[in-house]
């Protein structure tokens, strides 16, 4: 399996939360083989959970206490917060950890379900459930060593078939067409 060392990058003109997207990093494992376009979807929907999970936990942090929760409850919601926090961070490059889809989507299950504990509301009262983003990451563009890669070619077009190499891809959205 082909390692990809994936950096996200923030649109130009974004001065929005989504800016930190600019600092985002994470490994993804796929076989040399894989199509392009496939690499990009899978990529730009782990980017996409991430960068929902790390907004979750920004917006969340500290509002349990601030809301008069109960102790406890607060505890086991920053407690939570904490473990999304750590493992949806750039640092588990360092470490050789993987993201995985079902883990992040278990972390935001996890959250929802202690912040609404905690401050005794539902999710939906709480605005925690996000619409999905699906066209955000329709128009993704992969870079590797300065060029893009075309979604109609094979990843092994590029970076050929030994599966065990590693490589840093960058990851960007697709400017607008006027």
């Amino acid at each position: 399996m082909v390692v990809l060392h994936v950096k996200l990058s923030a649109p130009a003109s974004s001065s929005s939360p989504e800016a930190a997207e600019e600092e985002m990093e994470f490994l993804h494992e796929c076989a040399a083989s894989a199509s392009v376009a496939d690499v990009a979807a899978a990529l730009g929907a782990l980017a996409g959970l991430q960068a929902r999970l790390l907004s979750l936990c920004h917006r969340l942090r500290g509002s349990a206490e601030a809301c008069g929760a109960d102790a406890g409850a607060a505890g086991e919601l920053e407690r939570a917060l904490d473990e999304a926090e750590a493992y949806a961070s750039k640092e588990q490059v360092q470490h050789n950890k993987f993201l995985l889809p079902h883990a992040l989507r278990e972390h935001i299950k996890n959250i929802q379900k202690k912040c609404a504990t905690a401050l005794q509301e539902s999710p939906e009262a709480l605005c925690l459930q996000q619409p999905s983003s699906g066209n955000k990451h329709e128009k993704i563009q992969l870079w590797w060593a300065g060029k893009e890669l075309a979604m109609g070619q094979k990843l092994s077009d590029y970076i050929g078939v030994n599966d065990k190499t590693k490589i840093v891809i960058r990851l960007t959205q697709a400017p607008d067409e006027p």
